[in-house]
């Protein structure tokens, strides 16, 4: 949509600048600072609009390649933070999932000395109970 917009006001100034040199068909002097010549008004009115559209193309230009640079590096320091982001949850990660590790082991182990203790308790159940003598 802008780049119709800038068609438009180009074309424009275009055609107001073709009226306007149709307008002034008369000789005028341009002086260069070491001479000076006779041309035609329409010759200098279009030249002034081909040198103020180039110049208006440099500047853009250069605007373009220096936000293209910017864009550019902060895509890469973007990059960079990702990765450095990317680099910290993996690390996290694994510390958890050594600490969890971890504890999955210390808890099999409780689980064994509980299933021990049980045992235990329930050799030592048996063998203080009485035998019941029973005679036949």
């Amino acid at each position: 949509m802008k780049k119709q917009w800038s068609f438009v006001g180009a074309f424009i100034l275009l055609f107001i600048g073709a009226i306007l040199s149709v307008l002034n068909v008369d000789s005028v002097p341009v002086s260069f600072g070491f001479a000076t010549y006779e041309w035609p008004l329409i010759i200098v009115i279009l030249g002034s609009i081909l040198l103020g559209a180039l110049i208006a193309t440099l500047l853009s230009t250069v605007k373009l390649f220096q936000e293209t640079k910017l864009r550019k590096e902060a895509e890469k320091s973007s990059t960079a933070a990702k990765d450095s982001e990317n680099a910290r949850v993996n690390e996290l990660e694994a510390k958890y999932e050594n600490e969890i590790d971890q504890l999955k082991e210390t808890l099999r182990l409780k689980e064994e000395e509980v299933k021990e203790a049980r045992a235990n308790n329930e050799l030592n159940s048996t063998e203080n109970t009485p035998v019941e003598n029973k005679t036949f």
